[in-house]
Parts: structure tokens; sequence; C-alpha cells
């Protein structure tokens, strides 16, 4: 027995601390321990508890199981199964685990991050600088040898810089509102222009309804699609625009939707080939002949919806007289002629017509105005013959007036039609109305 020394109260031997007045007796040791550890005197208990909770939070963190019964003051071994706080039926938190995921997932992010702006800083590297005064323009045309219409278009660049070793200019026709992009081929360099000729893609698609806008882009290998840097752009005004594709690619009262202008150079070139007929047919002094080929005209001017509108009868059909043309007319408010001038018009004044727009949408009425007072009289003539067969004074006229309708005339002697009074006929309406589409090409930032 050995006594307290603080309340001299008597103890067993092995006693460790005063059953009464709970003063330590003798130093515990843990069995089986490995290191001493120091006694914290009972005064700094809930500091000593704080110090240890953090602590077993941060190892806890780390992925360390946690030591000991925090109840005790002092530290010891780890702690067999039995002697574990947390029960079997509550597995130990592996938040180790979960931050080893979360470190993985930043590091994958970082690596993305630098990914994307290498690339950029490369690409921005790679691409030349584009100067202010780069542009381009883009004509709208036929193909050669092509039955389409506006179907191809050169291109001519100015002010741009060489691309860099590796890479190339490409052309795009991109449709926005359909998100389609169609490939126009290599902007090729020579002597510091930069130039493309589209043949056409062997559909004989129309252009015009095709896109709304050109994009070059600067592009690396062989692509289909346009991924690289837009360089230079532009797009059709789309009020004006709407406009110009009635006179060259489509409008609904025409016959299968066609062009306006289209329709025009088809109907003014029938109608200079059954005048030919007419002149070949007076010189045989067949009057029923004469009077079919003037219904034949007088059918294709007036339309479907003319005033003096006959089908050629069954002996016309016999003589091979059957041309009356697609029924729309030439003449009239609702012809071929009057909505082309009604088009060009429109186009011509609305808010975003451009200064080419305007100006060419003039020479369009111009010539339009010229068809209308040569088909006008080729109408009278053929009102006469069906009178009068036998009176062939004006057939020559018909023929010469047809003709002009349709190519036009060069009174000036300059060895070329222009968009003049006098001298414009169909195929002028048509090549102006193409550079009424012209479309101009700026730098894009």
């Amino acid at each position: 027995m050995i006594q307290c020394s603080n309340c001299n109260a008597t103890l067993d031997e092995e006693a460790a601390f005063c059953s009464d007045c709970g003063k330590q007796i003798r130093r515990p040791e843990a069995t089986g321990a490995t290191a001493q550890y120091k006694t914290e005197p009972l005064d700094d208990l809930p500091t000593l508890i704080s110090s240890r909770e953090a602590l077993e939070r941060q190892k806890r963190v780390e992925g360390s199981p946690p030591r000991g019964n925090l109840s005790y003051v002092a530290a010891y071994d780890r702690p067999t199964q039995a002697e574990s706080p947390l029960p079997p039926s509550h597995p130990q938190p592996r938040r180790g685990t979960f931050g080893r995921v979360a470190l993985f997932a930043a590091l994958i992010l970082l690596l993305l991050v630098g990914a994307s702006v290498g690339a950029s800083v490369f690409l921005k590297k790679n691409t030349p600088p584009v100067r202010a005064s780069a542009n381009g323009q883009v004509l709208f045309l036929d193909g050669q040898n092509s039955t389409g219409h506006t179907d191809a278009l050169n291109m001519r660049i100015t002010g741009l810089q060489l691309p860099p070793s590796g890479f190339e200019y490409d052309a795009w026709l991109v449709n926005e509102q359909a998100e389609q992009s169609v490939p126009l081929g290599t902007v090729l360099a020579k002597d510091g222009t930069f130039t493309l000729n589209f043949a056409g893609d062997g559909h004989h698609t129309n252009l015009l309804g095709t896109g709304n806008k050109i994009e070059i882009t600067l592009e690396q290998g062989d692509v289909k699609l346009p991924t690289g840097k837009v360089i230079l752009a532009g797009t059709f005004p789309p009020l004006a625009f709407e406009h110009i594709k009635h006179l060259l690619f489509s409008t609904p009262p025409t016959p299968g939707q066609i062009g306006v202008l289209v329709g025009l150079q088809d109907q003014t070139q029938l109608l200079n080939e059954q005048a030919l007929a007419m002149r070949n047919i007076a010189a045989s002094g067949n009057a029923f002949a004469i009077q079919c080929m003037a219904q034949s005209l007088i059918d294709i001017i007036e339309g479907a919806h003319g005033p003096h509108f006959r089908q050629l009868s069954g002996p016309c059909v016999f003589l091979n007289i059957t041309a009356t043309g697609d029924g729309f007319g030439l003449l009239g408010p609702n012809s071929y002629v009057g909505r082309a001038a009604e088009h060009a018009s429109l186009a011509a004044t609305q808010p975003d017509a451009t200064d080419t727009i305007r100006k060419h949408a003039g020479e369009v009425e111009i010539a339009i105005n010229n068809i209308k007072g040569w088909v006008t009289t080729i109408e009278q003539d053929g009102l006469t013959l069906l009178t009068d067969p036998n009176n062939t004074t004006h057939v020559q006229e018909m023929v010469t007036l047809s003709d002009q309708s349709h190519h036009g005339v060069d009174i000036d002697g300059d060895a070329r039609v222009d968009p003049v009074p006098g001298e414009a006929g169909a195929i002028v309406a048509y090549l102006y109305g193409q550079l009424m589409a012209t479309l101009t090409l700026v730098p894009v930032p």
C-alpha cells in the first residue's frame, strides 16, 4: 500500500492516480508502446484536445487513420481494430481519395487551358497581319459553256500578305441561315494579287441561291469545312439581295420560278428566232403561214394573259409553227419586262443598297426600257400582219428589233453594247443584273 502525497489517501501499489483527489502517482505506460509521450498538465486539457483534434483532422485529410482515443490527455500508439473509435458499421471516410481525384481533375483542367492558350498563341503567331487596305471583289457570272445561270464567280484580292509556310487561303460560300459552307477553292497569289476562278460545281447550281456570304480563311492542309481564322469576308445586304435574287435566281410568279432576267433572255431569244422564221415565210408569200407566225410572235410578247393571245390552230401546227412562249409574256405589268424593272428599282431603293447596286440597277432599267420600246413596235407590226398578211413591209423591222431586244445594238461604233439608251438589250440587262450582285470583301478583325 502507498499513500497519496496530496491528500494522504491510502492507495494500491499499482495505482497511477489517486482515487480521491486525482493526483498522478506514477507515469502510465501503454502496453506495446514504441515511444514515450509527454504528459500535459490538466489545466491545458481544453487546448490540448483542440490541438489534437486539429491534428487528427489534418491526418485524416492526408490519408492516415485516426490515432488513439481523444478522451485521453496523452497520445498513444495506433489502436487495434477493437479499440477503433469508429464501429465496423461506419467505415472510415476516404477523404484522401477524394483529394487525389480533385487534384487530378485540376491538373487535367490546367492542361486543357494550357493547350488552348498554346493553340491560340500558335495560330496568332502564324496568322499574317491583315492590312487595313486589303480588300477583294467577287463577280458572279455564268460558267463557260454552262447551261446554268450565275453558277460561277471570279475573285480578286489585293493588299493581302502571303500565308505562312504550310498554310493557304481558302474561299467559302456561306449560308448563315442553314449553317452550311460550300468550298470555292484556294485563292492563289500572282504578282501581288490573289485570284480565284470558280467554274461551278458541275451541277449548274445558282450561287446566289446557295449562300449569302463569302469568307476567306487561313487553313492548313486539305480541309472540307472552314476551320481556320477568317481573314476577309463579305455579306450581301439582305434587303436589296432579296430583289437581286428575284432578278437572277428565282421568283414565284414565273414559270418554273426562274429569275425574271433569266426569263427575259430566254423569251427575247425565242422572239428573235421566230422573227427570222417570219422573214423566210414572208418571202414564200404563204398568207396563212404568215398569220400563224404573226400569232406566234404576239403570244410570246403578250403571254397567256394578253388581250390578243390565241392558241395556234391545228393547221399552224401542221406547218410546224408551234412556238407560243412560256405564257408569262414580255410586255404588261405582270411580265418579264414589268417584273425586271420592278425588282431592279426595289433593290436600288432598299435602305441597305450599296452604291454598286444602285448604279447597276439603273443600267438594268435602261436596258429594260429599250426592250419595252422595241418589243412594243414588234407587237404592233404583228397585229398588222394578222389583219393583212400580204403587207410584209415591216417584216424586216420585226427581225431587226427582235435582234436588238435580245442582243442589243452598237449605235456609237465602239465595238460594244453599252448599258445606255438605244443600245442595251436583254443580254446586257442580265449581265448588269449580275454586276448588282458584286460583293466586296473586307478584313475581319
